[in-house]
């Protein structure tokens, strides 16, 4: 290589120059690496299509990983889950990231529904995979603390720690 130099967070660079070179690109996150192999993505195809492919990866391996955490993909909750923690993941490090005024309503929007009704699938979601799944699967598979009134981690905790593990 020619020593180029590129800013920590401008991946699009990086992967515009590899695609000039013409070389593939293999992506994938590191964190996730024997949750999911679906992340991994392999791409010569414009910069579109690329992160087009990567979102569609991230999105199933964020589906996975909840299923094996519990929950249930005919719940609306879950869906409304996945969409949150892709827009958390999003969101620029560094930046706060406000649940209830922002990802909500984006939410909504997505799929067609209202805030009140996004906040509390994904409230009752979370409720109900906190009741009947194994506590100590959950503990591996969510190692954080949880809020001791009710035993479960709230929304804006569960969907931030979640979106964590799938950011870039």
């Amino acid at each position: 290589m020619n020593g180029q130099v590129f800013e920590t967070g401008k991946g699009e660079q990086l992967l515009e120059y590899l695609q000039d070179q013409g070389m593939a690109v293999v992506v994938w996150n590191p964190k996730m690496d024997n949750a999911c192999d679906g992340c991994r993505t392999t791409s010569t195809d414009s910069k579109h299509d690329f992160f087009e492919t990567l979102g569609k990866a991230k999105r199933a391996c964020i589906e996975r990983e909840l299923v094996r955490m519990g929950f249930r993909q005919g719940q609306s909750g879950f869906y409304n889950i996945v969409e949150a923690i892709l827009l958390i993941t999003q969101v620029e490090h560094g930046q706060p990231i406000r649940v209830t005024s922002d990802i909500y309503p984006k939410v909504a929007e997505r799929r067609g529904s209202t805030v009140c009704n996004v906040e509390r699938t994904i409230r009752n979601a979370i409720e109900s995979v906190w009741k009947r799944s194994n506590l100590r699967t959950l503990q591996e598979m969510y190692p954080y603390p949880c809020d001791n009134l009710n035993g479960r981690p709230t929304n804006a905790e569960f969907l931030i720690n979640m979106a964590g593990n799938f950011r870039d």
